[in-house]
């Protein structure tokens, strides 16, 4: 599969499943990433607010005497740029590669009133525009996975992030690289890139391998697993759908979907993939 096929599955999946994400998810405030349930989480709200949370602290530990400027990249449609927006004075860039999201997101800034302070632009994070403003702080939020190389992310982003500036990273990585050779893992390794459209499942010490070769040095990171609620009742249920449907589940998006979070909640219940929350600080020049 070319880059040019999969970058364009990957627009026409989100094209056509955003508006499902937002309408059966867990929020009725746009976001459409998983719940933390961390130690000191109270209510669904702080849950799905939890990563933001953390970027949140971050900024508030600059040192700076401008208002500090944010990239999100992949943003959904906004959802983490206007509550960062809401909690701390910021700037702030959203990329997508979904026109649709990027409309719901240009409405969701405006709806908000945050329209001089946040911008949202389709493209590529693997292709970033020229000239876009120097980030104190980059963020990714369960889209990392989707890079097309996680090389061409990494030097883009090393670009993006001023010297001394953060990277964040939340997302999902092969618990170890000898599972790839663990043929009942592989099986659903496989299903789970095959349905969520996934390029870059990396282990904790690939990704670190990249982000050094890009300038960037790890401050902390968070094995957030413990903290997910899995094996819900609609897990269930999509668990015997899948059952039924098997491979014929590729030929809808939506169905996709499913196919690819079922096999994803067997990876996290299994231990094979973690979904972790990466710090990183790039070095000065």
């Amino acid at each position: 599969m070319s880059n040019h096929t999969l970058s364009e599955k990957i627009q026409s999946f989100y094209n056509q499943n955003t508006e499902l994400f937002l309408k059966l998810g867990h929020s009725s405030e746009g976001s459409i990433h998983r719940s933390i349930w961390a130690y000191g989480v109270s209510d669904r709200h702080e849950a799905l607010h939890y990563v933001d949370n953390q970027i949140c602290k971050l900024l508030l530990k600059l040192h700076s005497d401008s208002v500090p400027h944010i990239v999100d990249l992949g943003c959904g449609v906004a959802s983490s740029l206007c509550y960062i927006e809401s909690e701390i004075s910021v700037t702030g860039l959203g990329i997508t590669i979904s026109e649709e999201q990027c409309k719901l997101a240009k409405h969701r800034i405006n709806k908000n009133g945050f329209s001089e302070k946040l911008q949202c632009l389709q493209g590529d994070f693997c292709k970033l525009p020229k000239n876009l403003e120097k980030a104190d702080l980059a963020f990714s939020i369960e889209a990392f996975v989707h890079a097309q190389s996680a090389g061409a992310f990494f030097h883009q982003v090393s670009s993006l992030v001023k010297p001394g500036g953060y990277l964040i990273i939340c997302d999902d990585f092969l618990a170890d690289e000898s599972l790839l050779e663990n043929k009942k893992a592989q099986r659903w390794l496989n299903r789970f890139k095959d349905g969520w459209l996934v390029s870059s499942l990396l282990s904790h010490q690939q990704i670190m391998k990249y982000a050094s070769q890009a300038g960037f040095k790890k401050i902390e990171s968070q094995n957030l697993t413990p903290y997910l609620k899995l094996n819900r009742p609609r897990d269930y249920f999509i668990s015997l759908l899948i059952k039924i449907l098997g491979k014929h589940s590729l030929k809808s998006r939506y169905f996709q979907m499913l196919y690819g979070g079922h096999a994803l909640q067997k990876c996290l219940s299994k231990q094979w993939i973690n979904h972790e929350l990466i710090i990183w600080q790039r070095v000065n020049d």
